[in-house]
């Protein structure tokens, strides 16, 4: 009844504990996802041959998923929460690049400007994702001739592979219809 008037009672949460929150289960996401991811193209039937990915090869498939969602940040946050949330989940991000943090930032910023530079020529993040993973994992070299020599990726492939990666964007949506973020 209060939401019909306008007034609810969320739970007050703070930018940190909402950063945690986030960075956890994006992280174990990406743990429990990437073998999905994996296995859909080192076994795809629209390949001529496996690109071969590797367990190890998850750490370009997590810039990737927090790339695009940290990009994300900025459509439903303020722009002052959504530097502090970006700042206090790359702290957190951090670890899982490299046991040096100068190497980790480098490598996180690099990858972010690689992800805005595609980003900026499809416009939807999931897209910029599906041609990140395509990119990353040198698909077009798996691809039969002319798929090859077009650089472009199979189209049932690609529509597939979004699908899969539309799972890896956080709902915003949902966690802010339960919870407030305050500084």
């Amino acid at each position: 009844m209060l939401k019909f008037f306008g007034i609810s009672k969320k739970e007050k949460i703070t930018v940190k504990d909402t950063a945690n929150i986030f960075s956890i289960a994006l992280n174990k996401v990406v743990n429990d996802g990437f073998p999905e991811i994996q296995t859909f193209l080192n076994k795809n039937n629209n390949l001529d041959k496996s690109p071969n990915i590797k367990d190890e090869d998850v750490k370009w498939f997590r810039l990737i998923v927090f790339a695009a969602n940290l990009h994300l940040l900025s459509t439903k946050f303020e722009e002052e929460q959504s530097v502090e949330l970006r700042s206090n989940v790359i702290d957190n991000l951090l670890p899982y690049l490299d046991d040096d943090n100068e190497i980790s930032m480098d490598l996180f910023l690099n990858y972010e400007t690689y992800f805005n530079d595609i980003l900026a020529k499809q416009i939807d993040p999931i897209e910029t994702m599906a041609v990140a993973v395509f990119d990353k994992y040198k698909i077009n070299e798996c691809q039969s001739e002319l798929l090859k020599r077009r650089n472009e990726p199979n189209p049932v492939l690609f529509n597939e592979l979004r699908k899969y990666l539309s799972h890896f964007i956080w709902n915003w949506e949902e966690f802010l219809e339960n919870c407030r973020v305050t500084s």
